[in-house]
């Protein structure tokens, strides 16, 4: 009983103080969907993926903070502390406690969503990573800091994919219809992608999506994913050295694809999105190169949200507990 009611409580946490932290750092994503940093789009696309972890950086830094007394204390590193505050909720597995019904309501339902959220993307990662297995295997591997899969056949496909072994998908089709300047540009943008870790910074941002309210996440991915897009398309043209190039490779292969490729899910794809906004900025010129930062700053704010909880464990557990009496 005792550790059923310590799961709900956490997960109730959990849920509230992803939820709190979500409504504060909507105000400033909305910014960042006008035309607020248009011409740094790798700053942009860094700060919505700070932005999108911090529910979850949060969330889990103050449950896990929250539960170090009672964990201490079970190992024996600790005093027993629950005894000298009979007076609220008790945060603690090594006590059989009465969990407060509507306590119990939201702690179920947030790990119902939360579960049932995880599925889908476990569910994702395996369709997709069936369907690169299944491309992969028919095509050719090539040689080079990012080689290049080249798959037989249809569907005409360009994509920048792999967390940890970063490659590209190409297929021949899309490879016999374009000029040598304009795949080119089509493979600059996509080495791009690799070199940012787009395909993990996507993963990354949609994990902490499960912590964050949903309105939240979606958003913080449009935003990431449209920026990230703008970023590579700078450096292809940099890479290229004429943005009409790239431009014009962005129009073709969009006409060529007709529709988006499902075959490679969320990983990032030459030409499929927001294509007349994407040939604006590069006909004009207004998107500068920028480095990236998303990981080392979302790695900052971690060690930092880490070493404030490490030091305040005792603060953060008598507060949750106060914070969930209070409301419950």
């Amino acid at each position: 009983m005792a550790a059923l009611a310590f799961l709900l409580e956490c997960a109730a946490t959990a849920a509230l103080i992803g939820m709190a932290v979500s409504l504060l750092v909507w105000p400033a994503l909305l910014l960042f969907r006008g035309r607020a940093l248009q011409r740094v789009p790798a700053l942009r696309a860094d700060l919505a993926f700070v932005l999108g972890t911090l529910p979850a950086l949060a969330s889990m830094g103050v449950v896990a903070a929250a539960a170090t007394p009672p964990l201490a204390a079970a190992l024996g590193l600790a005093a027993d502390h629950c005894q000298g505050h009979g007076h609220h909720v008790h945060l603690c597995f090594l006590h059989a406690t009465h969990v407060r019904p509507l306590l119990a309501t939201v702690g179920a339902f947030s790990l119902a969503v939360f579960l049932f959220r995880a599925g889908g993307i476990v569910f994702r990662l395996l369709r997709v990573r069936a369907r690169l297995s299944a491309l992969e295997s028919l095509g050719t591997p090539r040689p080079g800091r990012f080689p290049i899969v080249a798959v037989p056949g249809a569907p005409r496909l360009c994509h920048a994919v792999g967390l940890v072994h970063r490659r590209i998908l190409l297929s021949a089709s899309l490879e016999e219809s374009l000029t040598p300047a304009e795949l080119r540009s089509a493979l600059a943008h996509e080495e791009a992608h690799l070199r940012r870790r787009d395909p993990l910074l996507g993963l990354l941002l949609g994990v902490a999506g499960l912590f964050a309210a949903p309105f939240l996440a979606r958003a913080c991915t449009a935003v990431h994913q449209m920026a990230a897009e703008e970023a590579c398309d700078a450096e292809a043209a940099v890479a290229v050295g004429d943005g009409g190039l790239v431009a014009g490779a962005l129009v073709k292969v969009a006409a060529l694809q007709r529709r988006l490729s499902n075959v490679a899910g969320d990983a990032p794809a030459f030409g499929a999105l927001a294509l007349e906004r994407r040939v604006r900025l590069l006909l004009d010129e207004e998107a500068r190169v920028t480095t990236t930062h998303a990981l080392r700053a979302a790695g900052a704010v971690t060690l930092a949200a880490g070493l404030f909880a490490l030091a305040h464990t005792a603060f953060l557990h008598h507060a949750v507990e106060t914070a969930l009496h209070l409301l419950f």
